[in-house]
C-alpha cells in the first residue's frame, strides 16, 4: 500500500498539477464557461426558460390534454393583455397597431411601424411580445405532435418503428421547451473534452517518466520487481478517477449556477427534439452522461498506459495519441455522451463501442504485462 500511495504520489507533481489547472482553465474559458455565463443565451431563450418553468410548476412533469388547454387558454389572456397594451399606446394606435394581430403583420416597408416594433421589442423588451411568440411555438408542437412522430415514423427502421409505436401508444409526446436540455448537452460534450484532455495530461508519463531516468533496471533488482508495475497500473486508474471525480464536482459546482433544478425530474422525452430509446428523466439522463464520462476516461488512462510504456520517447508518446484524442473528440463523444440513448444512433452501437474500446484497452495492458515479465527475465 505504502509503494501504492508513492506511485500516486509521483503522477501528482506540482508540474503536472499546473499543467492540470492551465488545460482546464484555458478550455473553460473556450468552451465550457459560455454556456454557464450566457444561459439562458438571450432571447426569446430566456422566455423558453421561464415558460418551461412555469408549465412545470403548474402542470407537473407531463401534460395531458386538459393542460394543453390550459396552456392554449394563458396564450389568449396574453393575447388580450397585448391588444390592451398597443391601445393604450398613443403612438402604436397613431400608426395603425392596435391589436397583437397587427403588431404581427406589420408592415417592414412602413418605417414608423418598424421603428415602433424594434422598440418594444429591443430597447423596452416588453416580456409579453418575447413571451407570445414563443408560447405559439409551443403551441405548433402540442397540435402537431401525433403528426412529427408520424414523420420521424416514416422513415424509421423496424426497431426505430417499434420505439415510436411505444411512445405513441404510452402517450409520450414533446411538449416541453428544449432550451435546458440543449444547454445540458452542449455543456456536458465541453466538460468531457476537458476530462479526457486531463486525464491524458495526467497519466501519459506513468512509465514515460521512470524510463526516461533509467530507473527500470534499479526496479527489476528489487523484491518487488515485475509487479511494479501492476502497482503503477492501479495508482494510474485510481488517479484518473480523483481527477475525473475532482473535475466533475467542479464542473457541475459551475452548472449548479445555470438553476436548472427544477427540469431534473421532467421525462427527457418530453422535451422538443428529443427522441430516444428509453425514457429517463433529466436527471437520470445527466448520470447516465456521468458514468460514460467515466467510462472514456478510465478506457484513455489505459490506452495512455500502455502507449507510455511502448513509446521510446516523450515526442512519440504525443504524438502517438493525439490522433486518437481528436478523433474522439471529432466524432465519438457525440455519440457515445450527448446522444447516448438517441433514437437516431443505432441502439446496438453505443454498448458495441464502449465493449470494443474496454476489450482493445485491456488486450493492450495484458500485451504489456506480458511483455512486461519477459524483459524482466535475466538472460
Amino acid at each position: 500500500m505504502r509503494i501504492l500511495f508513492h506511485e500516486i504520489k509521483k503522477i501528482f507533481t506540482w508540474r503536472i498539477l499546473l499543467l492540470l489547472v492551465i488545460a482546464n482553465a484555458v478550455l473553460f474559458f473556450l468552451r465550457i464557461e459560455f454556456h454557464i455565463s450566457h444561459f439562458p443565451n438571450g432571447r426569446p431563450s430566456l422566455d423558453s426558460y421561464r415558460i418551461g418553468i412555469e408549465m412545470i410548476s403548474k402542470y407537473g412533469n407531463d401534460m395531458d390534454e386538459e393542460d394543453r388547454r390550459d396552456f392554449k387558454k394563458t396564450y389568449e389572456v396574453q393575447v388580450q393583455e397585448a391588444n390592451q397594451y398597443l391601445q393604450s399606446n398613443k403612438e402604436f394606435a397613431e400608426a395603425g397597431v392596435g391589436t397583437y394581430e397587427d403588431f404581427l403583420n406589420i408592415d417592414w416597408e412602413n418605417k414608423e411601424q418598424a421603428a415602433l416594433r424594434d422598440k418594444i421589442m429591443f430597447e423596452e423588451q416588453v416580456d409579453i411580445f418575447w413571451e407570445l411568440p414563443e408560447r405559439r411555438r409551443l403551441m405548433d408542437f402540442h397540435e402537431t405532435k401525433e403528426a412529427r412522430v408520424g414523420t420521424y415514423k416514416n422513415g424509421a427502421n423496424p426497431r426505430q418503428e417499434a420505439r415510436f409505436d411505444e411512445m405513441i401508444s404510452a402517450g409520450h409526446y414533446q411538449v416541453y421547451p428544449e432550451v435546458v436540455m440543449e444547454n445540458f448537452k452542449e455543456f456536458i460534450f465541453n466538460v468531457a473534452i476537458a476530462i479526457l484532455v486531463s486525464v491524458v495530461l495526467i497519466i501519459s508519463p506513468v512509465f514515460m517518466k521512470d524510463r526516461s531516468r533509467q530507473l527500470l533496471d534499479l526496479q527489476y533488482t528489487t523484491r518487488k520487481g515485475r509487479e511494479l508495475y501492476k502497482t503503477k497500473l492501479a495508482a494510474g486508474l485510481i488517479s484518473t478517477l480523483g481527477v475525473i471525480t475532482a473535475l466533475l464536482i467542479v464542473y457541475f459546482g459551475m452548472y449548479a449556477l445555470n438553476n436548472t433544478e427544477m427540469y431534473f425530474n421532467v421525462p427527457i422525452h418530453m422535451f422538443i427534439d428529443s427522441f430516444s430509446w428509453y425514457d429517463p428523466t433529466l436527471l437520470q439522463y445527466m448520470a447516465l452522461t456521468v458514468a460514460a464520462i467515466y467510462m472514456l476516461g478510465l478506457v484513455y488512462a489505459l490506452l495512455a498506459m500502455s502507449f507510455s510504456s511502448m513509446m521510446p520517447n516523450y515526442i512519440a508518446l504525443i504524438g502517438i495519441q493525439v490522433p486518437f484524442v481528436i478523433a474522439m473528440i471529432t466524432y465519438g463523444l457525440t455519440y457515445l455522451v450527448t446522444r447516448i440513448i438517441n433514437i437516431e444512433v443505432p441502439q446496438w452501437v453505443v454498448p458495441t463501442s464502449y465493449s470494443g474500446m474496454v476489450a482493445v484497452s485491456v488486450l493492450f495492458i495484458i500485451f504489456m504485462w506480458k511483455r512486461e515479465k519477459h524483459r524482466d527475465i535475466v538472460v
